[in-house]
């Protein structure tokens, strides 16, 4: 059997409560043998924590997501430090940048720079605990470029990669300004949508050695079940859509995305 590493999905939202070993259990009969759950507050990183700390397939994430970024802690430091000590702790985020809906907000601004606050936070803990970044960035691009470009300049070249663009936003062009800054690119079930030619584009002219796979569940699950919930069982249709972009195998793609995922994550 070929396997997969979801390496980005919310397995502690109220989604999964009631049949949570049937999820895993689906997973497991996909070949899905790592799950990463993402923190998207201070909470979520505790229950991401608590799940990683009983089931041997699952790591954590711990962060806060941007777009509640006005109700982050004035210094959300000291918490995540602690919680980035625990041994199943695999990375920091999810973190980075939302500008969605955001225009005809009347404090836009404001809320910008706490993003990017709490951003170059999330990056300072990375570099002090060594540990990857997850990083959201949505109708943000030039901003969010310009923080990584910055924060990868600071980095020793023997880190590289230290992130990952999660649920890659973007085009061919911004994806190799990514890569070139050290991160990898995770693609979702979008890039099995109809109406995702810019994104199987990147998928086509981006390096295989750059690539993650992700669910993001429960969100953005793919054809043939949009509409569903999404869950980490669903990574192999994912796989089988880069497989038929790249002109290869899913076995390679296998082994490739698994190899990117142990490089970052370490595990």
């Amino acid at each position: 059997m070929v396997i997969f590493f979801d390496t980005h999905a919310h397995l502690d939202y109220p989604e999964y409560e009631k049949d949570f070993s049937d999820v895993l259990a689906r997973a497991q009969s996909a070949g899905i043998t790592k799950i990463i759950s993402i923190g998207t507050s201070l909470d979520s990183s505790r229950r991401a924590i608590a799940l990683a700390e009983k089931f041997p397939a699952i790591y954590a994430a711990v962060g806060w997501h941007p777009s509640e970024a006005l109700t982050a802690p004035e210094d959300l430091r000291p918490a995540l430090r602690e919680l980035a000590q625990h041994p199943k702790v695999v990375a920091i985020g999810e973190t980075g940048l939302d500008y969605y809906r955001l225009p005809s907000h009347p404090s836009a601004n404001t809320i910008k720079q706490q993003q990017r606050d709490l951003f170059w936070a999330h990056l300072g803990l990375s570099k002090e605990r060594r540990l990857p970044v997850v990083i959201h960035s949505r109708e943000a691009d030039a901003d969010m470029l310009e923080i990584v470009a910055a924060h990868a300049e600071a980095l020793p070249k023997e880190w590289r990669p230290w992130g990952v663009m999660h649920c890659f936003p973007g085009d061919a062009k911004m994806a190799f300004a990514c890569i070139e800054a050290g991160l990898l690119i995770s693609f979702t079930g979008i890039l099995t949508f109809k109406n995702s030619g810019t994104l199987r584009d990147v998928a086509a002219k981006i390096p295989l050695d750059s690539v993650l796979l992700e669910t993001d569940a429960p969100y953005l699950t793919p054809a043939p079940h949009r509409g569903q919930r999404n869950e980490p069982s669903y990574i192999p249709l994912i796989a089988e859509a880069l497989a038929q972009i790249k002109g290869i195998s899913i076995e390679e793609i296998s082994q490739v995305t698994e190899s990117n995922a142990a490089r970052l994550f370490h595990h």
